[in-house]
């Protein structure tokens, strides 16, 4: 009875083992163009460029204006002849596909690799997004699984494939019961107790009714910032992983944090928003500023309003000025670690 048993289970890994040798030789690589385009563009890019910039739209938005539409990525490589830097994008992407993306990375890896480390993806607004069940999807069939059985998760939904209203109540359920804990005082306990605070007539026009434009985006910005980077948040825990494979490969990480609109933040809520970005900023330089192999751009106060392309709206999209501005940072950045040791250098100092 035991000898058959161990045959079949021999036969049945057998024939596991030939179909998903036919499904990676013939049909893999269309399932990837179809669900995980970006997988294909990382090889194609680290076949011509040593280091890598990967981003969310904050690196390929321009504005109509613009005469020179050049993405951050493309700038930077202006600026540094001596590097090639090809760029991975894809709009509202975070920490948690990035990591996806790096760890299927093909050999040689690049010398370097560029992240941008966007301060609002932190939030429960983009960690709650009804964008989150697409962008998962375009991972599924990366996870260390065999690739058949990586296809079957993505035939049977076996992801995080959580319905938008789920996630929309996960949101205001954060909202309402998190409560601030930072070494300085803020007007109020909760996000939700904030945002309702500022709807509520905290702008008024010259007649004095309130002025809905300045309302709107004062509520948007206590609801995109208002909140503080702890250790257990997910995307801290992504940024662990990346940091991690990292230093285990001999790569050169830089986190291109992201310039927001302080400037704004103080004129619509007050002070007390700024500090709170700064603190988590701090949070996010120290953590990662101090990892061996890793370098921090802290772009976050960069900026003024007005090189921000989106005024009504809160967004790391920025005019040429802006994204010229983060690129001579970042080209100042890869210089230095390149006086520091060759790109190529098997060890990170």
């Amino acid at each position: 009875m035991i000898k058959k048993l161990l045959f079949r289970f021999l036969v049945l890994s057998v024939g596991l083992f030939v179909m998903n040798g036919v499904y990676k030789f013939f049909f893999y690589e269309k399932d990837l163009r179809e669900f995980s385009p970006e997988i294909l563009e990382v090889w194609k890019q680290q076949q011509k460029n040593e280091i890598l910039y990967f981003a969310e739209s904050s690196n390929m938005n321009v504005r109509d204006t613009d005469v020179v539409k050049k993405s951050i990525s493309e700038l930077t490589d202006d600026l540094l002849p001596q590097f090639r830097i090809g760029a991975v994008n894809k709009p509202a992407t975070h920490a948690g596909i990035y990591k996806e993306w790096i760890k299927n990375m093909r050999h040689p890896y690049p010398s370097a690799i560029v992240v941008t480390l966007n301060v609002r993806s932190f939030g429960a607004d983009w960690r709650y997004s009804e964008l989150e069940s697409a962008l998962q999807s375009g991972v599924v069939l990366l996870k260390p699984y065999p690739a058949l059985a990586n296809r079957f998760l993505m035939a049977l939904n076996a992801f995080d494939n959580k319905p938008a209203a789920l996630r929309e109540q996960e949101m205001l359920k954060e909202w309402e019961e998190v409560r601030f804990d930072f070494p300085f005082k803020v007007p109020y306990p909760t996000v939700r107790l904030w945002d309702n605070a500022m709807a509520n007539g905290s702008f008024t026009k010259p007649d004095g009714s309130w002025d809905m434009d300045k309302i709107t985006l004062a509520c948007h910005y206590v609801k995109s910032y208002a909140f503080q980077i702890k250790p257990d948040n997910p995307r801290v825990k992504d940024f662990d992983e990346i940091v991690a494979f990292c230093q285990k490969n001999n790569i050169r990480l830089v986190l291109n944090l992201l310039a927001e609109n302080t400037e704004y933040a103080q004129q619509y809520v007050g002070k007390e928003l700024v500090l709170i970005m700064r603190y988590n900023r701090n949070f996010l330089v120290k953590r990662y500023g101090q990892k061996k192999g890793v370098t921090v751009v802290d772009n976050l106060e960069l900026l003024n309003g007005l090189d921000f392309s989106d005024q009504n709206w809160t967004t790391e999209h920025y005019g040429y000025d802006g994204r010229m501005k983060i690129a001579q940072n970042l080209s100042k950045a890869l210089l230095k670690i390149r006086s520091c040791v060759a790109l190529g250098s098997p060890e990170i100092p």
